[in-house]
């Protein structure tokens, strides 16, 4: 199966390598059958081919096999050998998508297999599922999603035993970490990972684990560090002949040589990277090597060399939109503007890279950019902008002078704590030899009593603190149960609740179904009832069905809302229309929501606002999810008498019922989220025309997502 790396966008396999792709060809074209010979073997070739627009035609046959087979394979180990095979072409589906930044759509084919992975307990395709949403929404920017499912990818990587994907998932961890700025933890995930994959001899894990510690410490300005890492990396590079790899190691060891003023060598390195990214035709890399070479020639003061690279990087890094790396280039080309006393050309680029440091929020960039601002105000006599950058930049340098005491405590933290153990082990040492020692001697009475007394005092005290201790530790272990317990009580409660209206809610339905029915046998036409009667039976055997469930996947709760507006448009005949419509972004087989919450409000929309309507009469029903994909929110619009009149309607015909199935559904609301009013979650309007007539009512309800 296909998996885009989080940073560095190449593809690795995690199940089934393959060594010869001729002979895997040759296999393929001897084998024609249609079984799971055959899934093996297509999946064999995808992950050998890195070509996007030659696998993914290898993975449209893949899916078509899979998909056709479990449907109608009756053994269940090959069916959920299909399954599998199933889940892995969705997931190559996502990753295809993800090639050409489609992320969305990337994200609703992840899910897709991690639903079919789940349906068969296939952990390895659910951790790597969920690893590619992860990396999806680093891409989209969203890095607090990212570490979300990156964490639930650690959970199936756990259950599933597998070391490779548990060390790949803890060096994605690590990687998100990095980025979030906590070192602590970044170091924490990959130095766990390194130790799997050395019993793995998975030298692309190895390569993968020490560039992220190198990249760590490079964060750290640790270059000396880091330098060590990425030469480890060179050497797994070179005898595995991974170029893309190479070339983004070469690049990284120039740019750690330039920080270290090791020219030289920095360019001997940007050299060989650079004719690497020729010969791939990489524009990332080029860009890359171009920045390099600016850096290098700056260092050097050969500003009109290091001019030229850095406005060839600049287009680079525009055409394939990478805004971190185009900001640093801008940053250096407006100082060298500046120096050359070009002072309009350096304000241009100084307050280009500004912004777009401000867009991806590297506080160092936006300091570098404003520092360079300050002083070319400055030079135009300009001293309120002058100023004012240079306050910002002060602010920033501020910011994170106290990022880096952070890391410099947390440092000094793991060199205390190691000497105090280091020290506590060597008087620990020292007591026993003197305790031997006096063993020996025994020379006087008063040294024994002494010796006595000191030892009473403090096995006394250590035990005594080590009483304290573990008091303490129980205290609030029982406080902790007691919690738990009263958590778990409140959530019985809850469900209990829940269950109770969806038991009294499903009956009230399916009464007003059967007096509609009844109706129309006694004064309409039989052959409608009947077809009626039928719809309803459907009808009732999927309520009956979802009923006893506490979620369900919105696609069921389409089908059911659909069936009832059947049923009503055949009670309302010729002047009764309806429309559902699903936007993009919900995945019916993956949402799930509480059972029948949507059909009492299309029910109300008719009884009280269409059923008083002359003409023709519409229910229009839409469905979307909010951006944080907490909710699913459902629009049902009628063109009725609208809310006023209908009241006044019920109050002239003495009629003091209130529904039951809207109560319910508003106390259903309620329990299923606490924390919200019930005003958030459900509200009326009515729809009013330039003529200031009200043409209808419109709803919305917001449901929690399960």
């Amino acid at each position: 199966m296909k998996h885009w790396l989080v940073f560095i966008g190449l593809f690795f396999s995690q199940l089934l390598l393959a060594q010869n792709t001729n002979s895997d060809l040759i296999q393929l074209q001897n084998h024609p059958q249609k079984d799971t010979t055959r899934c093996f073997l297509l999946n064999k070739i995808i992950e050998t081919e890195n070509d996007h627009n030659i696998w993914i035609k290898y993975n449209q046959e893949l899916q078509k096999i899979a998909l056709e087979n479990s449907k109608k394979e009756n053994n269940k180990t090959l069916k959920n050998t299909y399954i599998k095979y199933l889940s892995i072409s969705y997931n190559n589906d996502g990753a295809y998508e993800l090639y050409n930044e489609k992320y969305d759509k990337a994200i609703l084919l992840y899910k897709k297999s991690l639903q079919t992975a789940n349906s068969i307990q296939f952990h390895i395709g659910s951790s790597l599922s969920l690893q590619n949403i992860g990396t999806a929404f680093d891409y989209l920017g969203k890095i607090d999603s990212t570490l979300v499912y990156m964490k639930r990818a650690h959970q199936f990587a756990l259950r599933s035993k597998n070391k490779s994907s548990i060390a790949y998932v803890l060096t994605d961890l690590g990687y998100v970490y990095n980025n979030l700025g906590n070192n602590n933890l970044a170091i924490k995930y990959n130095l766990e990972a390194l130790p799997l994959f050395e019993k793995l001899n998975d030298l692309e894990g190895l390569e993968r684990t020490n560039f992220a510690l190198g990249r760590i410490f490079d964060n750290q300005n640790d270059f000396k560090t880091s330098y060590l890492y990425y030469l480890k990396c060179l050497e797994i590079d070179r005898k595995t002949n991974n170029k893309e790899r190479l070339g983004l190691i070469l690049n990284s060891l120039a740019a750690t040589n330039t920080n270290l003023n090791f020219l030289e060598k920095a360019l001997q390195f940007n050299d060989e990277a650079f004719q690497l990214a020729t010969q791939m035709n990489n524009e990332d890399l080029i860009a890359t090597s171009h920045k390099n070479y600016g850096d290098i020639y700056f260092k050097k003061k050969e500003n009109e060399k290091a001019k030229s690279n850095y406005l060839l990087a600049e287009q680079l890094f525009k055409k394939i939109n990478s805004g971190v790396h185009l900001s640093k280039v801008q940053i250096k080309l407006a100082t060298i503007f500046f120096n050359q006393n070009q002072i309009s050309k350096a304000k241009e680029y100084g307050l280009k890279a500004f912004e777009l440091a401000q867009k991806t929020n590297f506080p160092s960039d936006q300091k570098n950019a404003a520092e360079i601002l300050s002083q070319i105000f400055s030079k135009e006599k300009d001293f309120k902008n002058a100023y004012k950058y240079k306050s910002i930049a002060s602010d920033i340098s501020e910011e994170i002078y106290f990022d880096e005491s952070k890391d410099i405590a947390l440092k000094a933290t793991y060199q205390y704590e190691t000497e105090k153990k280091e020290a506590a082990i060597k008087v620990l040492n020292q007591k026993n030899r003197i305790t031997e020692l006096e063993s020996k001697k025994k020379t006087t009475t008063l040294y024994l009593v002494l010796l006595f007394f000191t030892g009473i005092a403090t096995t006394s005290y250590v035990l005594f603190s080590r009483y304290k201790e573990k008091k303490k530790n129980e205290l609030l272990e029982n406080k902790l149960l007691e919690a738990e317990k009263l958590l778990e009580a409140e959530k019985k409660i809850t469900e209990s609740e829940l269950k109770a209206l969806k038991s009294q809610m499903n009956p009230h339905f399916i009464f007003n179904a059967l007096n509609s029915i009844q109706v129309q046998f006694m004064y309409g036409d039989k052959m409608v009832a009947n077809e009626q009667l039928n719809n309803f039976t459907y009808l009732t055997r999927k309520i009956l069905d979802v009923s006893g469930k506490k979620n369900i996947p919105i696609s069921d709760e389409f089908e059911i809302l659909t069936k009832y507006l059947e049923l009503e448009q055949l009670r309302f005949k010729k002047d009764f229309t309806y429309s559902i419509n699903v936007s993009n972004n919900i995945d019916e087989d993956y949402h799930k929501i509480p059972p029948m919450l949507i059909q009492p409000f299309v029910e109300n929309s008719i009884k009280h606002g269409l059923l008083h309507q002359k003409g023709e009469k519409k229910v229009k029903i839409h469905f979307d999810i909010d951006k944080n994909e907490t909710y699913l929110i459902c629009t049902v619009i009628d063109n009725g008498v609208g809310r006023k009149k209908s009241a006044e309607i019920k109050a002239k015909n003495n009629t003091n019922h209130n529904s039951f199935s809207t109560q319910s559904i508003e106390q259903r609301l309620e329990l299923l989220n606490k924390k919200t009013q019930l005003s958030d979650l459900m509200t009326y309007s009515d729809l009013i025309n330039e003529q200031n007539e009200v043409t209808g009512t419109k709803v919305v309800i917001k449901i929690p997502f399960a």
